[in-house]
């Protein structure tokens, strides 16, 4: 009855991995047959437009920040782009990333039309891939566009979902620093990887450096935000910009800083908190700062910064974590 008993075990536990195998078999196929159908008529799109060079950049969310699996699926359909192209040729994507740092060329917020016709003449290509990484429940919605460099137009588009998997999370959640530059600080996407002060973000073509938060009763958050675009004004610091500190605890922003522009007290849509608004240069960095009050004395951290702001009509947030507290 024991060996009975014990071979029982042994079948039912061979039972079990053959069917997680199966069903990890079938993930991947999935995935893979998912990536294929984008690139194709990615693929396809480019050859009817009769684009002759291609060039795949790194995919963004939805608030314009590249995570490590934006990067990596842009360059699988780079890869898959590759196999299936007739009569166009996709650039390397390494190459790619040395003409913009040369060009000092931001890979990041590639919307303006004026930036896409440059990237087309130095990088040499007909038309770019762009891409948007949005978690849905247990998928990733992933959307391409094809854009032409001569026109600024979109010539074709795709969109599909793959399985938000242990390894698909694991990349969603890490950020990467991006090699392209621009003028001024070296920019990374708005999710950090870094567990301290020195932090990145760069959004709407904006890059923010955080140098440091400092706590005395109430925190306060410096940075400096470098203009990577055309001159134009910054809305720094919207209403529900906020923290959490190393024990859950939320606070609100009580007041913000951009240049020599100030705003506090009651503001936008009377929920307590002001932003302020401030013209920035192409180029220069302006310091910039948040403050929230009323801090637990017990907080070490800031596990996570969140500021909201808004540029030309677009609202758009960047995000810092596992941020040390100074006194």
């Amino acid at each position: 009855m024991k060996r009975c008993f014990v071979l029982f075990r042994l079948v039912a536990g061979l039972v079990v991995s053959i069917m997680v195998l199966v069903s990890n078999i079938s993930i991947a196929m999935a995935y893979e047959k998912e990536i294929k159908t984008i690139s194709s008529s990615i693929a396809e799109s480019v050859t009817t437009a009769g684009k002759k060079t291609v060039a795949v950049v790194d995919f963004t969310d939805l608030q314009g920040n590249v995570t490590e699996l934006g990067r990596f699926l842009a360059e699988e359909i780079s890869v898959d782009m590759t196999i299936a192209a007739k009569g166009f040729e996709v650039i390397d994507r390494t190459h790619l990333n040395s003409v913009m740092k040369e060009h000092e060329l931001s890979m990041l917020g590639i919307t303006d039309p004026k930036k896409i016709k440059k990237l087309g003449e130095v990088a040499g290509v007909d038309a770019i891939v762009t891409g948007s990484v949005t978690p849905f429940g247990d998928s990733i919605r992933i959307t391409c566009k094809v854009i032409a460099t001569d026109t600024a137009r979109t010539i074709g588009a795709s969109k599909g979902d793959i399985a938000k998997t242990k390894a698909i999370e694991e990349l969603l959640a890490r950020g990467i620093e991006n090699t392209a530059t621009t003028k001024g600080p070296a920019s990374t996407p708005s999710v950090k990887k870094e567990t301290k002060a020195g932090q990145k973000a760069e959004a709407q073509n904006f890059t923010f450096e955080l140098k440091g938060c400092k706590m005395s009763g109430s925190i306060t958050c410096d940075f400096m935000i470098t203009n990577n675009g055309q001159d134009r004004k910054l809305e720094w610091g919207h209403p529900n910009s906020r923290i959490f500190d190393d024990s859950g605890n939320e606070y609100r922003q009580s007041d913000a800083q951009l240049g020599n522009k100030r705003g506090r007290g009651t503001g936008f849509f009377d929920m307590g908190t002001m932003g302020v608004q401030n013209l920035l240069v192409s180029g220069i960095y302006v310091k910039a700062s948040v403050t929230f009050e009323k801090v637990s004395s017990q907080a070490n951290m800031i596990a996570l910064l969140e500021i909201n702001n808004a540029t030309d009509g677009n609202d758009f947030k960047v995000q810092f974590r596992n941020i040390p507290l100074t006194k």
